[in-house]
């Protein structure tokens, strides 16, 4: 495991007292309190006696914000310790991933960086994920990036989802190939997919989706090819609130005619004639709509 900063401890009498009432806790609220950190911070706290060494192997979140990958070097030591945690970790279920990263070198991140991005998704799925946050910036480069791991779509235990800068590609999209019946939450942000239709067969995905956020939905191909009785198939009986921006196509507001309570505030960018139909909400009870057209 590649060697990390430790945490600065003052050693006056006062502090040290104030250690040694923590290390008398309980391992189940010394975990509780570990969770709260960053893991790099979590992990650092294994020097401080052997009643820690192992503590943080059992820390359920997993948070990894703001890392800079400007190098080969730097790459090789983040996914060393990446993976080292994985590892270690001794828990059969994670709360939340976390996982946020800038890449001076969109080129080093295409090829030697995402594939692992993958790999650690693949892993942490399988232990009962609830909360997944990943935001790969590569800046901006669209040319290369990256594909979001197909995992993903088959996490029953997915609570809240929240991606930036991915493409989707390479998943056979269907409403039962999609699997997320315990999402509550998503976001997405700078996200392309193939077709029109995969962003609203993700969405039929998750039944009991209450919250939506959507910017910068881009695609391969804008057009939507799902007949008007596949979407009165649609339901999100549950989904309250859908704020989406940058939409690189006609807003298929059709997938949200069978909402309860429904507030659009949403940017379009098209050149063809925004087809938007109210009379199709017909069991909204509530209904906003805040256009704005480029």
């Amino acid at each position: 495991m590649p060697v990390i900063e430790a945490i600065p401890f003052a050693l006056d009498r006062d502090s040290l007292q104030y250690q040694g009432l923590i290390s008398n806790l309980p391992d189940e609220i010394l975990i509780h309190i570990l969770s709260f950190l960053t893991t790099k911070e979590s992990v650092a706290t294994s020097i401080l006696s052997k009643r820690w060494i192992h503590l943080w192997h059992h820390v359920p979140n997993l948070i990894f914000p703001n890392i800079t990958v400007n190098g080969i070097q730097s790459n090789y030591t983040f996914n060393e310790f990446l993976f080292s945690v994985l590892i270690a970790l001794d828990t059969n279920f994670i709360n939340t991933f976390h996982l946020h990263i800038h890449y001076s070198n969109p080129n080093l991140a295409y090829h030697l960086s995402f594939p692992n991005v993958t790999k650690w998704i693949n892993l942490v799925v399988q232990r009962k994920l609830n909360h997944l946050h990943l935001h790969l910036d590569n800046g901006n480069f669209y040319k290369f990036l990256p594909k979001l791991p197909t995992s993903i779509f088959t996490c029953r235990t997915l609570v809240s989802l929240n991606l930036c800068w991915f493409r989707v590609k390479g998943f056979s999209f269907s409403v039962n190939g999609i699997q997320l019946p315990s999402l509550t939450f998503l976001r997405l942000v700078s996200i392309k997919f193939l077709q029109v239709n995969d962003f609203v067969l993700l969405l039929a995905g998750s039944p009991i989706l209450e919250d939506l956020e959507a910017s910068d939905i881009q695609f391969y191909d804008a057009k939507d090819y799902l007949t008007i009785q596949e979407y009165k198939n649609l339901s999100f009986p549950k989904l309250t609130r859908a704020h989406t921006s940058v939409f690189w196509c006609d807003f298929p507001a059709r997938a949200f005619s069978n909402s309860e309570s429904l507030s659009i505030d949403t940017t379009l960018y098209t050149n063809e004639e925004v087809r938007f139909n109210v009379n199709m909400m017909h069991d909204t009870q509530y209904f906003s709509l805040f256009p704005f057209f480029k």
